[in-house]
């Protein structure tokens, strides 16, 4: 018990709080979910509370500290530079990346980046314009076209990497010109990913 009586918890929490609220908020962001956690993720944690608290640092002494002069915050100081800070922090991040604005400058000169998002799935869907028709093969053979749309109960897909369902809020069927026609009055349709064979954008 000796080894413990001088282990802080505060701070303790200080060298992984702040990363782990960048972290959840930059995912809230950009997927609408807050990320599952394991063991390794600690590391991620660990590191980007290291590059804050430096940046927290810089910014309040900058760097002048010394055994006399330390960091210290009053309570709500302490929430807001610990936690509240670093949430917007992440969710501004998670806006940047989700916007793909340098993904964009950079394709425009022949570069492509690699995408933020965990999967091809999240790329392909988080890129799908509103209007683009989607070709669903299923298990079953069968085939399902919908269209890709916005507003009030419009399409979705799942942030969620092993359970990649879809929504459809449109269906409807391509004529032999290869013309797409909504189904009237509109229909959607779910699909459970567990059915789902492949999916071709076809327009």
């Amino acid at each position: 018990m000796d080894a413990l009586k001088d282990f802080d918890i505060v701070k303790a929490l200080l060298w992984v709080v702040p990363g782990a609220m960048i972290v959840l908020f930059r995912s809230f962001a950009m997927r609408g979910s807050f990320p599952g956690f394991s063991k390794d993720d600690v590391a991620a944690f660990i590191i980007g509370s290291v590059i804050y608290l430096f940046l927290v640092v810089f910014c309040t002494t900058g760097l002048s500290l010394n055994d006399k002069a330390q960091l210290q915050f009053p309570p709500w100081g302490a929430v807001l530079a610990f936690l509240i800070v670093p949430a917007i922090l992440g969710l501004g991040l998670g806006l940047f990346e989700a916007s793909d604005a340098v993904g964009i400058v950079f394709r425009k000169i022949g570069i492509r980046l690699p995408s933020p998002d965990a999967t091809a799935w999240d790329t392909v869907f988080r890129e799908l314009g509103a209007g683009a028709v989607l070709l669903v093969t299923l298990k079953d053979g069968s085939k399902v076209f919908g269209g890709w749309v916005g507003g009030r109960g419009g399409s979705a897909a799942s942030t969620d990497p092993k359970t990649m369902d879809l929504y459809l809020g449109e269906i409807g069927s391509i004529d032999a010109a290869g013309n797409y026609s909504a189904m009237k009055p509109r229909r959607g349709i779910y699909l459970a990913a567990s059915e789902i064979r492949y999916i071709e954008i076809v327009g």
